[in-house]
């Protein structure tokens, strides 16, 4: 057994499939939380800043993954460089307005497994 942590993943996204899917993905290599909205991931980033990296779902009802990245942004966060976008090709209008400005990556829905893996390993490594 290694005494190295595992890198450790916030995912918020409202599809529970979703969640399920990159959690199993993801879950030999990281240890990955998962939350379903966004209020819920702005809460654990404030009380558990240990999250090495933050896969956020770009639209999601209530609070979506650009206010996520705004509030967290607001508070000086350094998980604001921690974030990689997931989205089911929302790039009109707000959504690709807010993508063209800030330099985190956005993965597409739907994505191979090893697209998200390569997407975490080279966040991760940023």
């Amino acid at each position: 057994m290694s005494d190295v942590p595992r890198p450790r993943i916030l995912l918020i996204d409202d599809e529970p499939l979703i969640g399920t899917l990159i959690a199993r993905i993801l879950g030999s290599g990281y240890d990955v939380t998962t939350v379903c909205h966004g209020q819920p991931g702005l809460d654990l980033l404030g009380v558990e800043g240990g999250f090495d990296l933050v896969l956020c779902d770009l639209m999601m009802p209530g609070l979506t993954g650009m206010d996520v990245y705004a509030r967290l942004a607001e508070r000086g966060s350094p998980h604001v460089a921690k974030m990689v976008f997931l989205t089911g090709g929302a790039f009109l209008g707000e959504a690709g307005q807010f993508l063209a400005r800030v330099p985190n990556p956005c993965l597409e829905k739907p994505f191979l497994a090893n697209d998200l893996r390569e997407a975490v390993r080279h966040a991760l490594a940023a």
